[in-house]
């Protein structure tokens, strides 16, 4: 009786997993048939395109008569005779503008292979419409889509890159020039004396080339239309160095000793200061640094189109600029060495913004402005070290310091082209204003050695260009 029992038992297991097994191949076989219904063209699924080769007979053309619940189904063979082609996209991608899977009409990927994710919505240059929140239709009425003329490949991108300008990190290099540095200082030298004797030492003709700094930027997303910016831009040497030499310089007769001369005693007229003229050597030595850091909040905007779109800003801002002039004689009764020297650390909020606008796919034009009122902390010292020989006058050492209420404000353009899906190309000019400063220019005094008073209202105005990178990760 037990051995019947456990006989019946085992019978009834089997039939059951014989059931189940062909359930689960009918399943199978039905989703076979969906997904040959499904398939996308140009996707990289069997065969090509979603299209069945000739000859052959899909899962979806065999009957359920055909195949048995507990019977196995064959994958198709390739048979005799030409293979359809597959559909391909109607804008093929460029193989790098988003990588393989995009040249197939795929989603963009990353140089890892990764899917890229825009950072704010976007849709295919299509009727497809929109997805995520587009205020006109990023994809359709509001421009970049279908229909719309401008919706061009450029840099083997098929998706629409108009809309938000976004990076998550930038590097370049910046030139900047400005002639306000030592406005209104004259020649400060000449080759003998008199007043019609030929210049030497203009810091006007010394300074106001384009200085070679870099800049670096880094966001990172607080939510879908926020983020924080941190910025930083450095320029270390801006300035010269200048040094005439009197047998050198000296041409009727040429090479005398001892025949340079300086504004300080109007160009030994009407006698020369002792230690300071007759000099053999004079040198002029300016060096100057501008380095600024902000820490930024932005919120996205777009516009009714989507090719216009921007950021606000509203954030923290330092600037420090510092200056150092020295000026030195090697004279026939002794040296002397002059200087000038300051520095200004300016501190604050600031507020902006920037607009971009998409001019074609992968390639956009942008304006940015900020501006903020800040505290600027300056100091200021003039030193004279004399010869201590005849008429040279007595050594001073001299400094103020104190707070000014100061302005700072910036403006750019800029124009972005998309190279690669990760990696575009940045290049503008930019100007950059800052008033209430205390700077060398103006306190240099020509007429008298020992400064009456110290000149610290006054202003910079720097512009040039900048060249850099983006990258999206």
């Amino acid at each position: 009786m037990k051995c019947f029992s456990a006989k019946r038992r085992f019978s009834a297991r089997l039939e059951l997993a014989r059931s189940v097994w062909g359930l689960a191949l009918a399943v199978l076989a039905i989703g076979q048939v969906d997904a040959q219904q499904y398939r996308l063209p140009g996707s990289n699924n069997y065969p090509p395109g979603g299209q069945m080769m000739q000859g052959q007979m899909g899962m979806g053309q065999m009957g359920m008569g055909q195949m048995g619940l507990g019977q196995m189904a064959q994958r198709p063979m390739p048979q005799n005779g030409p293979i359809q082609q597959a559909s391909m996209p109607v804008n093929m991608a460029s193989p790098l503008a988003g990588g393989p899977a995009a040249a197939q009409g795929n989603q963009f990927t990353d140089v890892y292979g990764n899917p890229i994710v825009m950072q704010t919505s976007y849709c295919p240059s299509g009727p497809e419409g929109c997805y995520g929140d587009c205020p006109g239709g990023m994809g359709g009425m509001g421009g970049g889509g279908y229909g719309d003329p401008m919706a061009v490949d450029f840099g083997g991108y098929t998706e629409d890159q108009i809309g938000p300008h976004y990076f998550d990190f930038s590097f370049g290099a910046v030139f900047l020039q400005t002639d306000d540095l030592m406005a209104g200082v004259g020649p400060l030298g000449s080759i003998t004396a008199g007043p019609a004797a030929p210049r030497i030492l203009d810091p006007s003709s010394d300074l106001g080339d384009y200085d070679a700094g870099w800049q670096v930027a880094i966001r990172y997303d607080l939510g879908p239309l926020s983020l924080f910016e941190a910025t930083y831009m450095g320029l270390y040497d801006m300035g010269y160095t200048d040094t005439v030499n009197s047998n050198q310089a000296t041409t009727n007769p040429p090479n005398q000793p001892n025949q340079l001369f300086t504004v300080f005693s109007n160009f030994g007229v009407p006698f020369p200061i002792d230690g300071l003229d007759d000099a053999e050597n004079l040198t002029a030595d300016y060096q100057s640094d501008l380095q600024s850091t902000e820490l930024s909040y932005r919120r996205y905007w777009v516009g009714n189109s989507s090719r216009l779109s921007g950021t606000y800003l509203l954030g923290f801002r330092y600037v420090r600029m510092t200056e150092q002039f020295n000026f030195d004689s090697e004279a026939l009764l002794g040296n002397t060495s002059l200087s000038w020297g300051g520095g200004n650390d300016i501190l604050g909020f600031q507020f902006g913004g920037d607009g971009w606008y998409g001019l074609r796919q992968g390639l956009r034009i942008g304006l940015d402005g900020k501006a903020g009122v800040y505290n600027n902390r300056y100091d200021f010292t003039a030193i004279g070290n004399f010869a201590d020989i005849g008429n040279s006058p007595d050594d001073y050492n001299l400094s103020t310091s104190g707070d000014n209420l100061a302005f700072v404000g910036e403006f750019g353009v800029n124009m972005v082209m998309d190279l690669l899906p990760s990696w575009s190309l940045t290049a503008g000019y930019k100007v950059l204003y800052m008033d209430n400063l205390a700077i060398v220019g103006p306190n240099i005094d020509t007429t008298n050695f020992v400064p009456a008073t110290f000149f610290v209202e006054d202003d910079l105005l720097y512009h040039g260009f900048n060249v850099g990178t983006e990258y999206v990760w």
